[in-house]
């Protein structure tokens, strides 16, 4: 009985993040930009940049995601992998450090 619980919940798991990642590659550009505004008003990581998941903004292009998050204040700090994943990290340009 708890094989099947468990294994009923991996492939619940499973689709979840599959039916994310489709859904991400249909969407509209208008909705890959509004994902790339709700990271960008998120939470910081502990260094206190910004993430953004390219994935997630699929129809959109690292320059355009870069032009978003200027357009909002923030400033291009560099780019890394999570999970598999390319992270584009942004810091606002205001605080200390930034220029």
């Amino acid at each position: 009985m708890g094989t099947i619980i468990g294994c009923s919940l991996f492939a619940a798991v499973a689709l979840w993040i599959a039916a994310e990642r489709v859904l991400a590659r249909f969407q509209s550009a208008g909705r890959g930009a509004d994902s790339v505004r709700r990271e960008l008003a998120g939470r910081r990581t502990g260094d206190g940049h910004i993430e953004v998941t390219v994935w997630r903004a699929h129809p959109l292009s690292d320059h355009m995601i870069k032009e978003i998050a200027s357009s909002k204040g923030f400033r291009f700090v560099g780019e890394t992998s999570r999970y598999g994943s390319l992270v584009l990290r942004f810091v606002k340009a205001t605080e200390k450090g930034a220029v």
